[in-house]
């Protein structure tokens, strides 16, 4: 078994039970996910770059998608005249879009009628 992509335990402190709430929230989450995805690209200007990371840390930690936003978090720091920044920001893409995967078929499932 796959360890988890979103802490259910602490979603469940924002939404006590209620699953329309949840069901809710990780939609909203998804929706995140691929607007900010469709932002980033190796080439932004680094403001717009920490930026970015800094929304999608921040979505992430919100629903305790802990592995995005520890990996966001890391992004962030992905700025300045490194000349090797580019492909580091390349490579964190590549890593970001695998884990987001993970993540938006989590939420899915996750939402699919449990049938007894």
């Amino acid at each position: 078994m796959t360890k988890q992509m979103i802490d259910l335990a602490h979603l469940e402190k924002y939404v006590s039970d209620d699953v329309t709430l949840r069901d809710e929230i990780l939609a909203i989450f998804v929706e995140q996910i691929h607007a900010l995805l469709s932002q980033f690209e190796a080439q932004q200007d680094d403001e717009s770059w920490k930026n970015t990371a800094h929304t999608l840390k921040g979505a992430s930690r919100g629903v305790g998608a802990w592995k995005i936003g520890d990996l966001c978090e890391q992004a962030e720091k992905i700025i300045g005249d490194d000349s090797a920044k580019e492909e580091a920001r390349e490579a964190f893409l590549v890593s970001l879009r695998q884990l987001a995967t993970a993540t938006i078929e989590e939420c899915q499932r996750l939402k699919e009628p449990v049938i007894a």
